[in-house]
């Protein structure tokens, strides 16, 4: 209930917001012309990254909250997830394959804009100066049949094209991401480790509980 459903609702609206940032500045991008489009999916690349920092905050209190409930209805040993160890486990070796779920979740939300940049790379290479043309005075206008050498050089020039913009668009989004979250929000003063036990630690579903019901156990 918590990883496959409760994890997946709280994902879910920053991933549609994601989604939808990246629709509309693709449409703006092709609107505009030029160089926009590439410089309007390096804008969505950094919403995306950005995007992170909130769902982390709503992934620390949705899990709080779960625990909480969990703990209300069958005692303290029925807490799916305590966050403390988890936090701490994260710190102390961020790259165990343990965590990976939590990483997944959380840069799920770049998809639609790393998809978005791997097209503009794509794109961008497509365009070289002088290689589209002399692309076209290979290829016959009439669709009449190519050489076997031209068919193969020119097969491997548009595949790499193709696969060398998709790379370019991976470590365009891998920079973004790594950019932001690990320079540009610790010098914002919201790391997202030290932020996730800072949310902990305030137990915002305690807080409304205890408004609710006026105590607890």
């Amino acid at each position: 209930m918590l990883f496959l459903g409760l994890l997946t609702l709280l994902n879910a609206p920053f991933d549609w917001v994601s989604l939808g940032m990246t629709r509309a500045l693709l449409r703006r991008g092709l609107e505009l012309g030029g160089w926009w489009p590439y410089l309007l999916a390096l804008a969505d690349g950094l919403v995306a990254a950005a995007i992170v920092a909130p769902l982390s905050i709503a992934m620390v209190i949705g899990v709080q909250a779960f625990d909480h409930l969990a703990e209300f209805g069958g005692g303290p040993d029925k807490r799916v997830l305590p966050l403390a160890p988890l936090l701490d486990g994260i710190a102390a070796n961020p790259w165990a394959p343990t965590y990976w779920w939590v990483y997944a979740l959380l840069l799920s939300t770049m998809i639609p804009s790393l998809v978005g940049l791997m097209i503009g790379g794509a794109s961008l290479f497509r365009g070289i100066p002088g290689l589209a043309a002399l692309l076209l005075r290979v290829i016959p206008a009439d669709k009449a049949a190519m050489p076997m050498f031209d068919r193969a050089w020119l097969a491997l020039v548009l595949t790499c094209q193709v696969f060398a913009g998709a790379f370019l668009g991976i470590a365009a989004q891998a920079f973004l991401a790594i950019g932001i979250i690990s320079y540009i929000l610790p010098w914002l003063g919201f790391g997202l480790l030290d932020t996730a036990r800072e949310v902990a630690a305030f137990d915002l579903p305690t807080r409304m509980l205890r408004l609710w019901w006026g105590s607890l156990p």
